[in-house]
């Protein structure tokens, strides 16, 4: 085992920008860019370091070649193209030929299938199973899905099979033939990033990797490993040999906050201690009877669930009180609508508007049904003239082809204030996808699925980490839902 430097950054201690700062050093001392590895866990964090990194040094994408995930590292260096490998329609191909429904859809991991139907769970069953490097009965077994044994190991020969035929890869098979056979790029500085949620396949790669660096950075928080239901071993990371340096003032989290996240992750048998300081501020923990109790028409909130269908009553809420959101990434209004309402009131202010623009106000008002336009610059006039348009009124007026319930829901949050065009300042999210995230405000639900308590039962730690990394977004106050169902994580009062 190769011995790193460690940084261990507990929640809002600055960990990216810490490292950013090794990277900026090691510029300095005229290292070209070329030989600097930044590695990340997943591509929103890829793609933050390449975005942070880029505005800070003034580098093109181009020049910081070595930023990226394992797997697109590897990509690169064993000179694949996109055709080799499996993406969402090959897998739906692979479902057609073995007769099992396969949607191929990822999950927030780079390279995982994690789709619903039985096809997606078999694939997600035998592709963890490689990455953790156990054999394929063990971790069938241990997800406990009502798929049979037999099913399973014959979409796995199958599988073997398909991609064989067609001389084709996976991600995983990525991984493993850059460990048997790929040349490792030489750097000055190696930084891997999240690294508390790498996979032993993908500790390999990093160890490899490692080998023909100068110098070896490993970042994480184990207290913070979210990853382990897709094969995170964290173990690993805990175990690492190094000199360790522990960042240990918090940007982000209170005092009362960091007490009760305190209370849950020192329930954790097997993790590394660390000393962190909170903000100043004393923020607050408020325990709330229900999620629609709490009220959220000012600030910056997250709500957050352990199973993303909890979010639907929070959803409905929002739309009833009119309050902008996103979920999922997805904004509560579409871009679509928003930008059909900025051109209709520029145009009714005496402005002009593109083809594309004019295409988007005619989706929602009645008119001659003449072509839409594909090029040129409209007025107000030009539009009535050569559409038939008969209105001027507001946009809520003359869009009569719009949903009625999106009208109203967005007239709903123009009377509340809201600012429709900006980003929505409320945000429903799962705790795994907010991970990473920060808000002022932070709504906390403390029941689980069925599924996820019976993976409490064996598995305590991994859902105390869960509920940590949900408690550590909020910047000032901490909503905790008390549980509405048998099935909860317990947060106390």
């Amino acid at each position: 085992m190769f011995k790193p430097e460690i940084i261990l950054g507990p929640p809002g201690t600055g960990k990216t920008t810490y490292l950013l700062n090794e990277v900026e050093k090691t510029l300095e001392a005229g290292v070209d860019p070329s030989r600097i590895g930044y590695l990340a866990f997943t591509k929103k964090a890829a793609n933050e370091a390449i975005t942070r990194a880029g505005a800070k040094f003034n580098l093109t994408e181009k020049r910081l070649a070595n930023f990226r995930t394992l797997h697109s590292l590897t990509f690169r260096l064993m000179g694949l193209n996109k055709r080799q490998v499996m993406n969402a329609h090959d897998y739906r191909a692979f479902g057609d030929l073995m007769g099992v429904q396969v949607t191929g859809a990822g999950g927030a991991i780079e390279g995982m299938v994690a789709g619903f139907k039985p096809g997606d769970k078999a694939l997600f069953i035998i592709g963890k199973a490689r990455v953790r490097n156990i054999p394929l009965a063990d971790q069938w077994r241990e997800n406990n899905e009502s798929l049979g044994w037999y099913e399973v190991e014959r979409l796995q020969r199958g599988l073997e099979e398909f991609k064989k035929q067609r001389g084709m890869l996976d991600f995983t098979d990525m991984l493993e033939q850059f460990i048997a056979s790929g040349d490792a790029p030489e750097l000055d500085l190696l930084v891997v990033d999240e690294a508390q949620d790498l996979s032993h396949l993908q500790w390999q790669v990093v160890q490899k990797i490692a080998e023909k660096s100068n110098r070896v950075i490993v970042a994480g928080d184990d207290d913070q490993a979210i990853f382990q239901w897709a094969g995170a071993d964290v173990q690993y990371f805990i175990d690492l040999q190094g000199d360790v340096n522990t960042l240990g003032q918090s940007y982000r989290t209170p005092r009362t906050v960091q007490n009760a996240a305190n209370d849950i992750i020192n329930r954790v048998g097997s993790r590394r201690e660390k000393v962190w300081s909170p903000r100043e501020d004393e923020g607050a923990v408020r325990y709330e009877s229900k999620g629609i109790n709490v009220d959220m028409s000012k600030g910056s909130w997250m709500v957050l669930a352990r199973n993303a269908y909890m979010l639907d009553s929070m959803e409905n809420h929002c739309q009833r009180e009119g309050w902008m959101y996103e979920k999922a990434g997805r904004r509560s209004v579409s871009d679509r609508s928003l930008k059909a309402i900025r051109v209709w009131e520029s145009l009714r202010n005496g402005g002009e508007c593109t083809a594309a623009e004019a295409r988007a106000v005619l989706a929602y008002i009645p008119h001659n049904k003449r072509s839409a336009p594909t090029s040129g610059v409209f007025t107000l006039g030009s539009l009535q003239t050569n559409w038939g348009i008969k209105t001027e009124d507001i946009w809520h007026e003359a869009f009569e082809s719009m949903n009625l319930v999106e009208r109203s829901y967005l007239v709903a949050a123009l009377t509340r204030g809201e600012k429709v065009s900006a980003e929505p300042r409320i945000k429903l999210s799962t705790i795994h996808s907010a991970k990473g995230g920060e808000a002022d405000n932070v709504v906390l639900f403390s029941d689980v699925s069925p599924q996820s308590y019976k993976n409490l039962q064996h598995a305590p730690d991994e859902e105390a980490r869960v509920f940590y990394v949900g408690m550590t977004r909020a910047k000032e106050n901490l909503h905790i839902v008390l549980p509405q169902t048998r099935f909860s994580f317990a947060m106390g009062v």
